[in-house]
Formats: C-alpha cells, structure tokens, sequence
C-alpha cells in the first residue's frame, strides 16, 4: 500500500505521540513518583531536622537553668556541716572543741549520739498582732477584714502544708564546768556561728565545792547596758545565787545537721 504525503505526515505525528506516550509511561512517570516521595521524605526529614534544631536551641538555656539550681543549693548547703567532718565521736569533738576552748569552758563527759535521719519543718514567725480581733469579726460586714487576715496568713499556711525536710542528724551531749558568764559565751558562740547547729537543751547548777561558802556580800550587783540591777537566777537546791562569776556544772545537747552536697551535673553530654 502506498501512502500519499498526508498519509506520510499523520503517521509521522501519531508515532511520534506513540513514542511520547511510551517515553513518559517508562521513565518520566516512574521519575515523577519517585520525585514525589523524595518530596515527601525530604518533607520529613526538614520537620526533623527543625525539631532538633529547636532541642539544640534549648541546650544553653537549660545549661544554664541546671547551673543556677545547683549554685543556689549549694548556698544553702553551705550553712550545713559537712558530713566529713562530723562522721565519726573524734572528728566531731574535734569539730565542736574550739567552742569550750575558746569560752573557757572544761569538758568532763562527752556523749555523740549516731548520725541518722531527722526532719526539718518550714516555720514562719508572724510578729503582728491582732488586737480585738473577735470583736472587729462581728463589725466585718463586707469581708474586709477577713480578707486582711487571709492575706497576712497566706505564707505561713502555704509553708505549713509544705512537706518536711529531711537532713542527717548528730547528738553532741557534754557535760561542762565553767563560770555562768562563761557558758553564756559558750552559747552566744554556737548561737552566732553560721552553720546548722542548735542548742536543744541546756541545764545547769552551782557547782558544789568543800569547805567553801557563797557569800553574796563579795558580789557587786549586776546591772544591764542601763545600769538597772538584773535578777540573778538561784539554784533551787539551796537558793544560792549564781553570779556571772559562780562556778557551774552545765549538762548541754547540741544537735548538729549535715546534708549531702549536689555535684554540678556534667551537662557538656547533653544531646
């Protein structure tokens, strides 16, 4: 069969559409697919990538955070004594000796107590007063005052229904002889250091002595800062007074709080 020329060029043109067709169905189709999950993987792999951008641009702050936290403890813990010290009855002897030293105070008897866990409570002190606070209840028409009330009370309230704290505990019980005033000092040292250690109780007495008598005629009064006479307190046994001066036995427990220290966190692995 012999084709004209027109022939010649509408099956020219539908080969050519032939091929075109085939060409997109074998390679720029199967191409386009794969374009379109590269996309899509791309897509995902950006939202990832953003992600851990993100978590890197938290890095320093966090750093930083952490850092804070810890300098901030270890200010507190710093008023604790350190554990190291206190471990064993020789190094706390060691540790509380320079107290009697100091005051002139001699040490007769020692007994330390075996560290252990103990509880510390948050405490608010409230140095207002309110005076006649039943009666301005029956005048608190519109709730005035008792809003003024809830607000003065708001800190303590939140602190009691705090948990407590819990810190390691040790026992420190001496029995001393020294003068009144200088068993004063004694405690006014202890009182005025800044680590955690509190007198718990204290007891004292003239310390008895032979064939000696106290006379209060050898004593000038004592008188304050104002020059008023103070009382002078006496030993019930016998009413002697106990001037600053007198001889006294003392049976004293301190007890002393340690804590452990929080280590700066290696925070140069964080990923």
């Amino acid at each position: 069969m012999k084709l004209n020329y027109r022939d010649k060029v509408i099956l020219g043109i539908v080969l050519a559409i032939a091929i075109l067709l085939g060409g997109y169905f074998a390679l720029i189709k199967p191409k386009n697919e794969d374009i379109k999950t590269n996309k899509s993987t791309l897509e995902g792999l950006e939202k990832t990538e953003r992600e851990y951008k993100q978590r890197i641009a938290q890095i320093d702050p966090l750093k930083e955070e952490i850092g804070t936290i810890v300098d901030d403890t270890n200010k507190i813990t710093k008023h604790f004594v350190p554990i190291e010290d206190v471990n064993n009855p020789v190094k706390l002897d060691r540790y509380m000796q320079h107290f009697a030293v100091e005051n002139n105070v001699r040490i007769t008897n020692l007994a330390v107590g075996d560290i252990g866990d103990d509880s510390i409570s948050y405490y608010f002190i409230d140095a207002s007063k309110d005076i006649g606070s039943g009666l301005r209840e029956f005048a608190d028409i519109n709730g005035d005052y008792q809003k003024v009330v809830d607000n003065s009370k708001a800190e303590s309230v939140a602190l009691a229904e705090r948990e407590s704290g819990s810190v390691l505990k040790t026992d420190y019980g001496i029995t001393a002889t020294g003068t009144r005033d200088d068993l004063f000092k004694f405690m006014s040292a202890i009182e005025e250091q800044d680590k955690t250690i509190i007198i718990k109780s204290v007891d004292y007495q003239l310390k008895q002595v032979e064939d000696e008598t106290d006379d209060d005629s050898e004593h000038e009064p004592e008188t304050n800062a104002d020059g008023e006479e103070l009382e002078i307190p006496t030993f019930s046994e016998d009413e002697k007074k106990i001037y600053g001066d007198s001889e006294i036995e003392m049976s004293i427990v301190i007890s002393i709080y340690s804590v452990y220290d929080l280590p700066q966190l290696n925070v140069d692995n964080i990923e």
